[in-house]
């Protein structure tokens, strides 16, 4: 039997890449998927929507279509939606994949509350290659020891919201993590005017936003007349996607937990 997944925000970037991936899987079926009121996709046909042949379903509002005949759901929408989504699948007792980013430490925590439910799988971002990427940095900013400066550049699309990005976030969440750092005090979001000389440890971000970059993170580590960089670009949604279904597939077959991507690819 095929897994049926749905997928809430269908309209958007990553939505549209996941229906996509879903509709040409052999082994996967789309359940529904739902959007905002009052968007102008409303009632296409999902396979219409992403371009490809019709499926006979069909985008809706219907907030809570997306937890109907179906065995997980996939939410990349926005910190708002996705605890709605999040509480509801709780209650109807249905595995979430969460690839949506910029929540607070309130909303992140509440989301974890629900993991004692259903299985949670939450990831800033589900491409294999930024998995491998964090194991490497780990590992380098071990051997570089605290000397060396560490600034985190990434540049995505003119339409993303949240800044910087989760994945930025995460990346330095592995660098502070190797140097047995708290985060939340050593990051320097935003350097403005006259701020003095760069504090050691710090770990510093600079964000572009333009076009239609997918994604793209450079970690940059300085020490005196020598420089390393660790970098991913991201050319296409579907890396995200792949991650974010085979982590779906593994989600349907979990006990409830609170899970990374780490946990799927073990």
């Amino acid at each position: 039997m095929p897994i049926k997944i749905s997928i809430p925000g269908g309209n958007g970037r990553m939505g549209r890449t996941l229906i996509k991936e879903i509709i040409n899987s052999n082994n996967l079926e789309l359940s529904n998927s739902s959007c905002l009121p009052n968007e102008k996709e409303i009632g296409l046909d999902l396979g219409t929507l992403v371009g490809i042949n019709p499926i006979n379903k069909k985008l809706t509002d219907n907030s809570l279509s997306i937890f109907e005949n179906t065995d997980v759901i996939i939410d990349f929408t926005v910190p708002e939606a996705t605890i709605f989504h999040v509480e509801k699948a709780s209650f109807y007792n249905i595995p979430i994949v969460i690839g949506t980013t910029g929540f607070s430490k309130v909303e992140f925590h509440k989301i974890k509350s629900f993991s004692n439910k259903i299985p949670i799988v939450y990831s800033a971002n589900f491409s294999i290659g930024i998995a491998i990427m964090k194991k490497i940095l780990i590992d380098t900013t071990k051997n570089l020891g605290i000397d060396w400066e560490v600034e985190i550049l990434e540049a995505h699309h003119n339409k993303k919201i949240d800044s910087p990005s989760g994945t930025a976030l995460l990346l330095a969440s592995s660098v502070a993590l190797a140097r047995n750092q708290d985060l939340d005090k050593i990051k320097k979001l935003s350097r403005e005017g006259i701020v003095g000389k760069r504090q050691k440890g710090e770990i510093g971000f600079s964000v572009i936003r333009g076009g239609n970059v997918v994604g793209e993170h450079s970690v940059k580590y300085f020490n005196g007349d020598e420089r390393l960089e660790i970098n991913h670009i991201a050319n296409d949604r579907s890396i995200f996607a792949k991650g974010a279904i085979r982590s779906a597939i593994w989600a349907s077959k979990m006990k409830p937990g609170f899970f990374n991507l780490e946990d799927v690819l073990a």
